[in-house]
């Protein structure tokens, strides 16, 4: 099987290593080097660094749309082009170039959390399994005939880290399940229900502000979720406080959500549906990490005090 690959982030590496191993990869397109940091100095992408070490032909394409590209792949006349994580549009003409079509390997039980951010999106609603989907991909967001599905449960500790690094190489096996039932020619394609879809649309960096108003639970899932990027944080004072560890605890309260409850090693504040949350380890803008009763020795917290 003679593949051409497109994708970017480390997520997608174990998926290309499994391929360089099982078949022929014609090719790889990657995002351009971007700026990064604070240099903004220009970095680039884990697959256009793993490519280079493996000595295959790479291409960092700016678009999809520019011909150059096009006429790459149709030279190049691959048996299938598999994408994971790429993060540019594939346009219609290139979906129809390759003999199996192009395969995409989506980190979410399709039909559910089509878009940019499956991982976080899941576990920002409290879901208790998620997976991979492979999918035949179309000019839609993420809504081709589905191929192969693998699930995995989502424990009620795990971070978008953790669940990232599970999915990474469970969608390499799904897509490498997939290829072999192409191979085989025992596809069956299912489409999906559109009707019960729903969108795991991009994360802003508002996001992450707390809104006591939630439960303790949905905090939790959004601080697990937000871990990365942007993380979890409140204000006190104008100082932006990021919550780096913290959990929903079992103790009942008649305080307004936002109320501080408790200082000692710990943080307790009240949240919504008569919950509290319980903060480990906080983070003030531009300083290091540290534990409650540090951050309270320099921090004027008071009981009974509500925070925004």
């Amino acid at each position: 099987m003679n593949i051409f690959f497109m994708g970017t982030p480390d997520f997608s590496v174990p998926s290309l290593e499994l391929f360089v191993k099982n078949y022929n990869v014609l090719g790889v397109f990657t995002q351009p080097p971007r700026p990064s940091g604070r240099g903004m100095n220009k970095v680039k992408s884990p697959i256009h660094n793993f490519s280079e070490r493996h000595d295959l032909n790479l291409f960092t394409p700016d678009s999809l749309k520019n011909k150059k590209y096009i006429n790459i792949l149709q030279k190049l006349k691959p048996d299938l082009v598999v994408v994971v994580a790429y993060g540019l549009i594939v346009p219609e003409l290139i979906l129809n170039i390759p003999k199996y079509g192009c395969i995409n390997g989506h980190a979410s039980l399709l039909p559910k959390w089509r878009g940019a951010a499956p991982i976080q999106r899941a576990i920002e609603a409290g879901e208790k399994k998620t997976g991979c989907t492979t999918m035949l991909m179309e000019s839609g967001l993420d809504t081709g005939p589905m191929i192969y599905k693998k699930e995995v449960n989502i424990k009620k500790n795990d971070d978008v880290i953790d669940l990232y690094k599970k999915l990474s190489k469970i969608t390499a096996e799904c897509l490498d399940k997939t290829i072999k039932m192409l191979i085989c020619g025992k596809i069956n394609y299912q489409n999906q229900n559109n009707s019960v879809a729903t969108y795991a649309h991009k994360l802003n960096k508002n996001e992450g502000l707390i809104t006591w108003d939630l439960s303790a639970v949905q905090i939790h899932n959004k601080m697990r979720a937000f871990k990365y990027f942007p993380g979890t944080f409140f204000y006190h004072n104008q100082n932006k406080i990021n919550i780096i560890d913290g959990i929903p605890i079992e103790k009942n309260h008649n305080e307004k959500p936002g109320t501080i409850i408790t200082l000692s090693d710990k943080i307790l504040i009240a949240c919504n549906e008569n919950t509290i949350f319980q903060i480990n380890m906080l983070q003030k803008a531009g300083k290091n990490k540290m534990s409650v009763k540090d951050f309270l020795n320099g921090n004027n917290l008071k009981i009974g005090e509500k925070l925004d």
